[in-house]
């Protein structure tokens, strides 16, 4: 496969395809339509934690999500996306299984907190916990 190369793009860009309108109208559907499941809330899913709860790690301005998942033709992360404070995405990404199930992201400026979601094709759509983000300068 060919590699694409991100940080050649100019700035705004960064994200390419990571926060397309398009995904994140996915993802708002696809939230919408279930219930969002926890480590604390896992529903009929118990046990299934481990695999499904994405992790977020940040650094600076650079976000990224990363779900401890195997992706596999006929059971795989669908999507993972982040959202801010308030609510709102501000990165998504959708993948097939030949994918990394990874998001990186740049951290809008304002944002708080930021809490990470995956859907799983076969269990369901999961929630990290939110993660208050230091103020960028005191």
């Amino acid at each position: 496969g060919v590699l694409s190369v991100r940080h050649s793009r100019p700035a705004e860009r960064a994200v390419g395809t990571m926060a397309s309108e398009d995904v994140k109208t996915e993802v708002a559907e696809v939230e919408g339509s279930t219930t969002i499941l926890t480590k604390e809330a896992p529903g009929d899913w118990a046990g299934k934690e481990g695999k499904h709860i994405p992790v977020l790690a940040v650094e600076g301005d650079k976000a990224t999500v990363t779900v401890p998942h195997g992706m596999a033709g006929d059971h795989w992360i669908q999507f993972i996306w982040a959202k801010n404070q308030e609510g709102e995405v501000i990165a998504a990404v959708k993948l097939t299984p030949e994918d990394q199930p990874t998001l990186a992201f740049d951290v809008p400026a304002g944002t708080a907190s930021i809490t990470a979601f995956e859907s799983c094709n076969l269990h369901g759509v999961w929630s990290s916990d939110a993660t208050a983000l230091a103020p960028a300068s005191l």
